[in-house]
């Protein structure tokens, strides 16, 4: 895979601020970078923009809206308050998409459920003046009561059927889904819906749900057939290489981005 066609997220090299993350971006020949909001702390988004826009780099993602289900009124604004200041980033920065992690359960799964439905189409007429597109992005099962309810992709087309909106479609990232044995069908169906296409690798034995993932090819996904079938549903994003992951935190960050180009390279 050409790198021009791929793009850094900053949490592959975390503790790596704005300007480092599209260096080694640039260096490397990566097409974009996706961004954690993390890096945008005290950041200038207009300069940023035009800073990325001359090295080249378009921005793929910015993560996270979301965290929908709150266990209050109170909570409930001030998470829809925040959705609101992460649409005005990723308007900013010009990027594809504003990835949606939409929440985690507080003891009434179906409720949990209803409140992400209801805050995403509360927050679309705010995303849609901002010509901000939101992707929700189903996680991996165990994380239902940490991240979010939504795990599966089907369960994320029928919410993303159910809203009815062309800004509303899917952030998929491998990690969370290959395990899906109607994964191809349901890429297929989401189709155009398709706004972020991610790789992380699943890699056993698995140490921490959030930190425990893998450089693409260093564990049992099968991401050529996964970018394939993406492919063949019509994504033509850049395909982002998002690795959260204790070990290669611990790494030099140019060792980090070494693995990735290899592993990115075999796909």
């Amino acid at each position: 895979m050409d790198l021009a066609h791929c793009s850094l997220n900053s949490v592959t090299v975390k503790g790596a601020g704005l300007t480092e993350v599209a260096d080694l971006a640039a260096q490397w020949g990566f097409g974009g970078v996706g961004l954690w909001r993390d890096v945008l702390d005290g950041v200038d988004l207009v300069d940023a923009s035009a800073r990325l826009r001359q090295s080249g780099l378009r921005v793929t993602s910015v993560c996270r809206g979301g965290m929908f289900p709150q266990p209050t009124d109170r909570l409930r604004r001030e998470a829809m308050a925040d959705n609101r200041v992460a649409v005005d980033q990723a308007h900013a920065l010009g990027a594809d998409c504003l990835v949606l992690v939409c929440g985690a359960a507080h003891g009434d799964l179906a409720g949990a459920r209803r409140q992400v439905r209801d805050g995403i189409a509360e927050l679309e007429p705010y995303a849609r003046q901002s010509g901000v597109r939101l992707a929700v992005e189903p996680m991996h099962p165990m994380m239902a009561s940490s991240r979010s309810v939504i795990t599966s992709l089907g369960e994320a087309n029928d919410l993303v059927e159910a809203i009815g909106s062309d800004i509303v479609g899917i952030a998929l990232d491998s990690y969370h889904v290959w395990w899906d044995a109607a994964l191809a069908q349901q890429i297929t169906r989401a189709g155009e819906r398709l706004f972020s296409v991610q790789l992380a690798d699943w890699v056993t034995p698995i140490h921490g749900e959030l930190s425990s993932r893998g450089m693409p090819g260093e564990g049992c996904i099968d991401m050529t057939g996964f970018v394939a079938d993406c492919r063949n549903a019509g994504y033509r994003g850049l395909v982002e290489v998002e690795i959260l992951s204790d070990r290669w935190w611990a790494a030099d960050p140019k060792e980090a981005i070494h693995a990735a180009a290899n592993g990115l390279a075999a796909v």
